[in-house]
Protein backbone atom coordinates (compact mmCIF):
# COMPACT_ATOMS: atom_id res chain seq x y z
CA UNK A 1 0.00 0.00 0.00
CA UNK A 2 2.97 2.66 0.88
CA UNK A 3 4.59 2.26 -2.72
CA UNK A 4 1.16 2.46 -4.50
CA UNK A 5 1.07 5.72 -2.40
CA UNK A 6 4.75 6.85 -3.05
CA UNK A 7 4.00 5.68 -6.83
CA UNK A 8 0.51 8.33 -7.53
CA UNK A 9 2.61 11.20 -5.29
CA UNK A 10 5.39 10.67 -8.02
CA UNK A 11 2.79 10.64 -10.74
CA UNK A 12 0.49 13.46 -9.84
CA UNK A 13 4.05 15.17 -9.47
CA UNK A 14 5.04 14.76 -13.18
CA UNK A 15 1.92 15.68 -13.91
CA UNK A 16 2.30 18.96 -12.16
CA UNK A 17 5.29 19.32 -13.32
CA UNK A 18 6.44 19.67 -9.52
CA UNK A 19 10.15 19.20 -8.59
CA UNK A 20 10.79 15.56 -6.58
CA UNK A 21 10.42 16.83 -2.48
CA UNK A 22 7.61 18.92 -2.94
CA UNK A 23 4.59 16.87 -3.86
CA UNK A 24 5.01 14.99 -0.10
CA UNK A 25 4.32 18.52 1.01
CA UNK A 26 1.58 20.10 -1.30
CA UNK A 27 -0.28 16.96 -1.97
CA UNK A 28 -0.81 16.12 1.86
CA UNK A 29 -4.25 15.64 1.21
CA UNK A 30 -4.59 13.82 -1.59
CA UNK A 31 -6.43 10.04 -1.42
CA UNK A 32 -7.50 11.35 2.13
CA UNK A 33 -11.30 10.42 2.52
CA UNK A 34 -13.67 13.29 3.12
CA UNK A 35 -13.53 14.87 6.88
CA UNK A 36 -16.54 13.06 8.87
CA UNK A 37 -19.79 14.18 7.76
CA UNK A 38 -18.85 16.03 4.36
CA UNK A 39 -19.56 15.11 1.06
CA UNK A 40 -19.11 16.45 -2.67
CA UNK A 41 -21.05 19.07 -3.45
CA UNK A 42 -21.75 20.16 0.30
CA UNK A 43 -20.91 23.46 2.56
CA UNK A 44 -18.41 22.80 5.64
CA UNK A 45 -17.98 24.78 8.96
CA UNK A 46 -14.60 24.37 9.88
CA UNK A 47 -13.25 25.82 13.13
CA UNK A 48 -9.08 25.79 13.26
CA UNK A 49 -6.99 27.75 16.15
CA UNK A 50 -4.52 31.00 14.61
CA UNK A 51 -2.90 33.06 16.68
CA UNK A 52 -4.26 31.73 20.02
CA UNK A 53 -8.26 32.43 18.36
CA UNK A 54 -10.85 30.17 17.58
CA UNK A 55 -11.88 30.90 14.19
CA UNK A 56 -13.71 29.54 11.62
CA UNK A 57 -14.19 29.48 7.94
CA UNK A 58 -16.50 27.34 5.16
CA UNK A 59 -15.24 25.26 2.76
CA UNK A 60 -17.81 24.49 -0.20
CA UNK A 61 -16.32 21.06 -1.68
CA UNK A 62 -17.26 20.86 -5.68
CA UNK A 63 -19.34 18.14 -7.09
CA UNK A 64 -17.26 16.90 -8.82
CA UNK A 65 -14.23 16.55 -6.43
CA UNK A 66 -12.20 13.41 -6.64
CA UNK A 67 -9.57 12.65 -3.62
CA UNK A 68 -6.80 11.29 -6.84
CA UNK A 69 -7.71 14.57 -8.58
CA UNK A 70 -5.38 18.14 -7.71
CA UNK A 71 -7.98 20.54 -7.40
CA UNK A 72 -8.19 24.46 -7.44
CA UNK A 73 -9.14 26.36 -4.70
CA UNK A 74 -10.47 30.32 -3.75
CA UNK A 75 -10.10 32.00 -1.04
CA UNK A 76 -13.07 34.29 -1.06
CA UNK A 77 -13.33 37.47 1.70
CA UNK A 78 -16.97 39.11 2.80
CA UNK A 79 -17.02 42.90 3.28
CA UNK A 80 -16.62 44.68 6.55
CA UNK A 81 -19.64 43.89 9.18
CA UNK A 82 -20.63 41.02 6.20
CA UNK A 83 -19.96 37.60 6.40
CA UNK A 84 -18.65 34.13 5.27
CA UNK A 85 -22.57 33.16 5.22
CA UNK A 86 -23.39 36.10 3.34
CA UNK A 87 -20.15 36.49 0.82
CA UNK A 88 -20.74 32.64 -0.17
CA UNK A 89 -24.39 33.87 -0.91
CA UNK A 90 -22.96 37.31 -2.85
CA UNK A 91 -19.86 35.72 -5.16
CA UNK A 92 -21.98 32.87 -7.47
CA UNK A 93 -18.62 31.16 -6.68
CA UNK A 94 -20.50 27.88 -6.14
CA UNK A 95 -23.28 28.12 -8.51
CA UNK A 96 -23.22 25.39 -10.95
CA UNK A 97 -23.42 27.88 -14.00
CA UNK A 98 -20.33 28.97 -13.03
CA UNK A 99 -17.89 26.55 -10.81
CA UNK A 100 -18.33 22.79 -10.45
CA UNK A 101 -14.82 22.23 -10.44
CA UNK A 102 -13.37 24.64 -7.90
CA UNK A 103 -12.96 24.41 -3.57
CA UNK A 104 -13.89 27.87 -2.52
CA UNK A 105 -12.80 28.90 0.80
CA UNK A 106 -14.72 31.50 2.89
CA UNK A 107 -12.86 33.04 5.78
CA UNK A 108 -14.75 34.35 8.86
CA UNK A 109 -13.40 37.91 9.93
CA UNK A 110 -12.97 39.05 13.84
CA UNK A 111 -15.38 41.20 14.69
CA UNK A 112 -16.67 40.87 10.83
CA UNK A 113 -13.73 43.23 9.15
CA UNK A 114 -9.92 42.45 8.21
CA UNK A 115 -6.76 43.05 8.46
CA UNK A 116 -5.32 46.14 6.51
CA UNK A 117 -8.47 48.15 7.99
CA UNK A 118 -7.66 50.96 9.88
CA UNK A 119 -7.13 49.92 13.48
CA UNK A 120 -7.56 45.78 12.86
CA UNK A 121 -4.40 44.47 14.64
CA UNK A 122 -5.96 40.96 14.23
CA UNK A 123 -2.80 38.60 11.98
CA UNK A 124 -5.59 37.58 9.13
CA UNK A 125 -1.93 36.34 6.88
CA UNK A 126 -1.47 33.91 9.37
CA UNK A 127 -4.69 33.19 9.47
CA UNK A 128 -5.02 32.92 5.78
CA UNK A 129 -1.45 30.42 6.01
CA UNK A 130 -3.61 28.43 8.86
CA UNK A 131 -6.73 27.77 6.84
CA UNK A 132 -4.53 26.63 3.91
CA UNK A 133 -2.46 24.62 6.20
CA UNK A 134 -5.51 23.21 7.03
CA UNK A 135 -7.18 22.70 3.84
CA UNK A 136 -4.21 21.17 2.11
CA UNK A 137 -3.58 18.45 4.54
CA UNK A 138 -7.27 17.21 4.26
CA UNK A 139 -8.13 17.86 0.71
CA UNK A 140 -6.24 17.04 -2.86
CA UNK A 141 -5.50 20.77 -3.43
CA UNK A 142 -3.60 21.48 -6.88
CA UNK A 143 -0.76 23.97 -5.23
CA UNK A 144 -0.16 25.98 -8.09
CA UNK A 145 -4.32 26.95 -8.44
CA UNK A 146 -4.84 28.37 -4.92
CA UNK A 147 -6.39 32.12 -5.59
CA UNK A 148 -7.87 35.10 -4.08
CA UNK A 149 -10.59 37.07 -4.38
CA UNK A 150 -13.49 39.36 -1.84
CA UNK A 151 -15.93 42.19 -1.98
CA UNK A 152 -14.99 46.04 -0.36
CA UNK A 153 -13.11 45.62 2.92
CA UNK A 154 -12.56 41.47 2.07
CA UNK A 155 -11.09 42.61 -1.47
CA UNK A 156 -8.57 45.23 0.35
CA UNK A 157 -7.52 42.22 2.18
CA UNK A 158 -6.33 40.72 -1.20
CA UNK A 159 -4.05 43.43 -2.01
CA UNK A 160 -2.74 42.64 1.59
CA UNK A 161 -2.01 39.05 0.60
CA UNK A 162 -0.47 39.84 -2.79
CA UNK A 163 1.81 42.31 -1.54
CA UNK A 164 3.59 39.83 1.23
CA UNK A 165 6.30 37.81 0.60
CA UNK A 166 5.08 34.50 1.72
CA UNK A 167 1.34 34.72 0.62
CA UNK A 168 2.20 36.11 -2.81
CA UNK A 169 4.20 33.07 -3.55
CA UNK A 170 1.20 30.84 -2.52
CA UNK A 171 -1.88 32.45 -3.69
CA UNK A 172 -1.56 32.38 -7.97
CA UNK A 173 -3.75 35.55 -8.55
CA UNK A 174 -6.31 38.39 -7.35
CA UNK A 175 -9.07 39.47 -8.47
CA UNK A 176 -10.79 41.81 -5.70
CA UNK A 177 -14.14 43.32 -6.16
CA UNK A 178 -15.12 46.98 -5.04
CA UNK A 179 -11.66 46.75 -2.93
CA UNK A 180 -10.85 49.49 -0.01
CA UNK A 181 -7.25 49.80 -0.47
CA UNK A 182 -6.40 51.70 2.68
CA UNK A 183 -2.75 53.70 2.76
CA UNK A 184 -1.54 54.80 6.47
CA UNK A 185 -0.44 58.00 5.76
CA UNK A 186 -0.62 61.51 7.17
CA UNK A 187 -1.50 63.06 4.19
CA UNK A 188 -4.18 61.55 1.37
CA UNK A 189 -2.77 62.55 -2.42
CA UNK A 190 -5.43 59.77 -4.17
CA UNK A 191 -3.39 59.87 -7.40
CA UNK A 192 -0.34 60.06 -6.12
CA UNK A 193 0.14 57.96 -2.86
CA UNK A 194 2.52 55.71 -2.34
CA UNK A 195 1.24 52.41 -1.88
CA UNK A 196 3.54 50.13 0.18
CA UNK A 197 3.73 46.24 -1.30
CA UNK A 198 6.38 43.81 -0.90
CA UNK A 199 5.78 40.70 -3.25
CA UNK A 200 7.93 37.97 -3.49
CA UNK A 201 7.42 37.87 -7.25
CA UNK A 202 6.76 40.51 -10.29
CA UNK A 203 4.52 38.43 -12.33
CA UNK A 204 1.48 38.49 -10.02
CA UNK A 205 -1.77 38.40 -11.87
CA UNK A 206 -4.20 41.25 -10.65
CA UNK A 207 -8.20 41.49 -11.78
CA UNK A 208 -10.08 44.45 -9.67
CA UNK A 209 -13.33 45.67 -10.52
CA UNK A 210 -14.55 48.71 -9.18
CA UNK A 211 -18.12 50.54 -10.16
CA UNK A 212 -17.91 54.54 -11.06
CA UNK A 213 -21.04 55.07 -8.78
CA UNK A 214 -19.25 53.67 -5.70
CA UNK A 215 -20.05 55.99 -2.82
CA UNK A 216 -18.47 53.76 -0.12
CA UNK A 217 -14.83 53.14 -1.61
CA UNK A 218 -15.11 56.47 -4.33
CA UNK A 219 -13.35 55.40 -7.60
CA UNK A 220 -11.04 59.06 -6.94
CA UNK A 221 -10.53 57.57 -3.49
CA UNK A 222 -9.51 60.01 -0.74
CA UNK A 223 -9.12 60.07 3.10
CA UNK A 224 -11.80 57.36 4.52
CA UNK A 225 -11.36 56.21 8.61
CA UNK A 226 -8.62 58.74 8.85
CA UNK A 227 -6.27 56.99 6.21
CA UNK A 228 -6.28 57.12 2.62
CA UNK A 229 -7.54 55.34 -0.44
CA UNK A 230 -5.92 55.48 -3.72
CA UNK A 231 -7.56 56.67 -6.62
CA UNK A 232 -8.63 53.12 -8.50
CA UNK A 233 -6.63 54.47 -11.74
CA UNK A 234 -3.49 54.90 -9.82
CA UNK A 235 -3.59 51.77 -8.01
CA UNK A 236 -4.54 49.81 -10.74
CA UNK A 237 -1.64 51.34 -12.54
CA UNK A 238 0.89 50.96 -10.07
CA UNK A 239 0.06 46.82 -10.02
CA UNK A 240 1.06 46.76 -13.46
CA UNK A 241 4.93 48.97 -12.76
CA UNK A 242 5.25 46.61 -9.93
CA UNK A 243 5.01 43.86 -12.83
CA UNK A 244 7.27 45.43 -14.98
CA UNK A 245 4.57 45.93 -17.48
CA UNK A 246 3.74 49.45 -19.55
CA UNK A 247 1.42 51.79 -18.33
CA UNK A 248 -0.22 51.61 -21.43
CA UNK A 249 -3.45 49.77 -21.96
CA UNK A 250 -5.66 48.06 -24.05
CA UNK A 251 -9.52 48.90 -23.69
CA UNK A 252 -12.15 46.57 -24.56
CA UNK A 253 -16.06 47.20 -24.29
CA UNK A 254 -17.11 44.41 -22.18
CA UNK A 255 -21.07 45.25 -21.84
CA UNK A 256 -23.28 48.60 -21.84
CA UNK A 257 -21.32 51.01 -19.57
CA UNK A 258 -18.34 48.68 -18.79
CA UNK A 259 -15.10 48.20 -19.76
CA UNK A 260 -11.86 46.75 -19.38
CA UNK A 261 -8.48 48.03 -19.30
CA UNK A 262 -5.70 44.93 -20.02
CA UNK A 263 -1.51 45.88 -19.19
CA UNK A 264 1.10 43.56 -20.63
CA UNK A 265 1.46 42.55 -24.00
CA UNK A 266 2.71 39.14 -25.58
CA UNK A 267 3.02 36.36 -23.19
CA UNK A 268 2.10 39.03 -19.99
CA UNK A 269 -0.79 40.92 -22.06
CA UNK A 270 -3.59 41.31 -19.41
CA UNK A 271 -1.53 39.98 -16.40
CA UNK A 272 -2.89 43.01 -14.44
CA UNK A 273 -6.44 44.18 -15.72
CA UNK A 274 -9.31 46.78 -14.35
CA UNK A 275 -12.88 46.54 -15.31
CA UNK A 276 -14.93 49.41 -14.87
CA UNK A 277 -18.76 49.74 -14.56
CA UNK A 278 -19.90 53.46 -14.85
CA UNK A 279 -22.92 53.36 -13.21
CA UNK A 280 -23.06 50.56 -10.36
CA UNK A 281 -22.42 51.27 -7.07
CA UNK A 282 -20.32 49.01 -4.18
CA UNK A 283 -21.37 46.00 -5.70
CA UNK A 284 -20.36 42.50 -7.11
CA UNK A 285 -21.22 42.97 -10.05
CA UNK A 286 -24.31 40.38 -11.03
CA UNK A 287 -26.85 40.31 -13.92
CA UNK A 288 -28.91 38.62 -11.32
CA UNK A 289 -30.42 39.98 -7.54
CA UNK A 290 -27.95 39.79 -5.12
CA UNK A 291 -27.75 41.44 -1.56
CA UNK A 292 -25.16 44.43 -2.93
CA UNK A 293 -27.62 45.27 -6.59
CA UNK A 294 -30.72 44.95 -4.34
CA UNK A 295 -29.94 47.86 -2.01
CA UNK A 296 -32.24 51.34 -2.76
CA UNK A 297 -30.54 53.39 -5.38
CA UNK A 298 -28.42 50.28 -6.84
CA UNK A 299 -29.57 48.18 -9.87
CA UNK A 300 -28.15 44.81 -11.63
CA UNK A 301 -24.90 45.08 -13.64
CA UNK A 302 -24.94 45.15 -17.43
CA UNK A 303 -22.38 41.86 -16.82
CA UNK A 304 -21.40 39.08 -14.10
CA UNK A 305 -18.15 39.32 -12.38
CA UNK A 306 -17.75 35.87 -11.26
CA UNK A 307 -17.41 34.05 -14.77
CA UNK A 308 -14.41 36.34 -16.03
CA UNK A 309 -12.52 35.90 -12.47
CA UNK A 310 -13.27 32.29 -13.03
CA UNK A 311 -11.39 32.49 -16.19
CA UNK A 312 -8.80 34.87 -14.98
CA UNK A 313 -7.79 32.34 -12.08
CA UNK A 314 -7.93 29.25 -15.52
CA UNK A 315 -5.69 31.29 -17.21
CA UNK A 316 -2.80 32.28 -14.46
CA UNK A 317 -1.81 29.12 -12.18
CA UNK A 318 1.34 29.70 -10.67
CA UNK A 319 4.83 29.02 -11.98
CA UNK A 320 6.39 25.89 -10.01
CA UNK A 321 9.20 28.29 -8.82
CA UNK A 322 7.13 30.54 -7.20
CA UNK A 323 5.98 27.98 -5.32
CA UNK A 324 9.67 26.45 -4.31
CA UNK A 325 10.55 30.19 -3.32
CA UNK A 326 7.29 29.50 -0.67
CA UNK A 327 8.69 26.72 0.81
Amino acid sequence: MLSLKVAFFAALAEALVLPKGLSSISLEGCLKKLPHGQSAGSVANVTITSGGLLRYYLIAIPPTYHNEVPTPAILSYHGGERTAESQLELDELTSPQFNTNSFVIYPQGINDFWQGVPNVTVNDLQFTADILDHVQEQYCIDPTRIFATGKSDGAGFCNVLACDKKMSSRIAAFAPVSGAFYVNTSSCAADTVQIPCNPSRHDIPFLEFHGGNDTTIHYQGGARKQECLPSIPHFIQQWAARDGLSLHNVTTPISSNTVSYKYGSGVNFGLVEHVYDAVIGHDWPSTAPNADNQVSGHHIASFNATPIILEFFKQHPLSVWDLLAEI
